[in-house]
């Protein structure tokens, strides 16, 4: 039964990120063009954001300047570029899975063991988007803090952007560049929103589709369970009509694992392709912003801001190993809750027979568990997370010995 509206925190804040890029349920047709005008202004902030990071990447090249520092931050929006895209391409079912989310698993009343889980559950999420939310905006300031800090420091006349348009005359002068810096910000600020907005939301949903798991599994456990004493006379009839009971929840929860899988089926459909560039692209980037704040002469401000990248593309890539993880353990338990269930006193008649053929049916489907990959390479785990974090520290590791290398020759 639905009740009132949830007052989670960390759904609103993601409610809210998702509105301002434009991609959450629209009640009404008002709603609906300020979500389109605002998913045309997304794409508008990202689509320029890639053509000045091709222009820098292009003169760094030429100038031979700092390639390092333009790559990363070339792979940064082209990621949230990706992930417009892909859930643009997954629009309808990304709008579903949230629709779904809201009916059945945030607005539904629970029992007091349940409530425990879905409050532990939300802890986890609260933690998640808090962290990344911290982390964003400590790299926001620094982005916005460098151009000054550095012209300080350097004290030069000329004055710096967040970006370089590899552009001089009126620009530099105010208040061309005035608006041009603030305009710079308005457009980091978007393409920050939309790198992690998609992520947070994946991690919310992955982390209550596993208290689900879990709650289904509590409710198989006290399925046999008997809410009175028997007694010597009626044990008979009290056993037969405890049973049917019993069997006729145990038909409500297979339906609810069904459904369970379904939605994880449709949430792999959508973040499939996003997981891997995930996988790919973090390992490249921990390489890269490590390169940044160890080997390289850059100047504080600058090395401030791939302190702040390393420690958020870190705990964005646990956020979602350690959400696929649970959600393969939290969905092979399912079949511990099955073996769990007093099966064993139930009476041998057509119904407990059923009850236990059904039972052993649930078990084996529960041993093959729900997993989220990386489209379809290999599931995605916490040791997907060690395994990235190994693999950046090889990539680092060459590029040290080919910039000493260089150096020495």
């Amino acid at each position: 039964m639905q009740t009132k509206k949830h007052s989670d925190a960390s759904i609103s804040l993601c409610t809210f990120l998702l509105k301002v890029v434009g991609l959450w349920r629209a009640e009404n047709p008002s709603e609906m063009r300020r979500r389109q005008i605002m998913i045309v202004y997304t794409l508008s902030h990202t689509l320029l954001a890639v053509a000045i990071e091709v222009r820098d990447f292009y003169f760094t090249w030429i100038n031979k300047d700092d390639i390092f520092y333009v790559l990363t931050n070339s792979l940064t929006i082209c990621m949230a570029l990706a992930k417009i895209y892909i859930i643009l391409m997954h629009k309808a079912e990304f709008l579903d899975l949230i629709a779904y989310m809201e009916d059945k698993f945030w607005n539904v009343n629970y029992e007091n063991e349940e409530k425990k889980i879905l409050d532990g559950c939300r802890k986890t999420c609260m933690f998640f988007v808090l962290t990344v939310s911290i982390v964003g905006l400590c790299v926001t300031v620094c982005y916005i803090m460098n151009p000054l800090i550095a012209r300080r420091a350097n004290n030069e006349s000329e004055r710096l952007l967040l970006f370089n348009l590899w552009l001089s005359g009126p620009i530099l002068v105010s208040p061309y560049y005035e608006m041009t810096y603030t305009l710079q910000v308005i457009n980091m600020y978007q393409i920050g929103v939309c790198y992690f907005c998609f992520d947070t939301i994946f991690c919310i949903m992955a982390v209550h589709l596993s208290a689900q798991f879990r709650i289904l599994q509590l409710r198989l456990t006290k399925l046999c369970n008997m809410q009175h004493q028997i007694t010597e006379k009626g044990a008979e009839t009290m056993l037969r009509n405890h049973i049917e009971k019993s069997y006729r929840r145990f038909k409500q929860y297979v339906r609810e694992h069904q459904a369970l899988i379904h939605f994880c089926d449709k949430l792999e459909n959508v973040y499939t392709l996003i997981i891997l560039g995930q996988v790919l692209v973090f390992s490249l980037l921990i390489c890269l912003f490590g390169y940044q704040i160890l080997l390289t002469n850059a100047p504080p401000a600058r090395r401030s801001i791939f302190i702040c990248l390393m420690t958020g593309s870190m705990a964005l890539l646990f956020m979602f190993t350690y959400s696929c993880d649970e959600v393969i353990e939290r969905s092979d338990s399912i079949a511990f809750g099955a073996y769990s269930a007093l099966w064993t006193l139930m009476p041998m008649n057509k119904s407990g027979k059923m009850l236990r053929n059904d039972l052993i049916l649930v078990i084996v489907r529960a041993r093959r568990v729900c997993c989220l990959t990386a489209n379809g390479f290999f599931p995605v785990s916490l040791e997907t997370y060690t395994s990235i974090l190994s693999t950046a520290a090889s990539y680092f590791t060459l590029l040290r010995s080919h910039i000493e290398h260089t150096s020495v020759t």
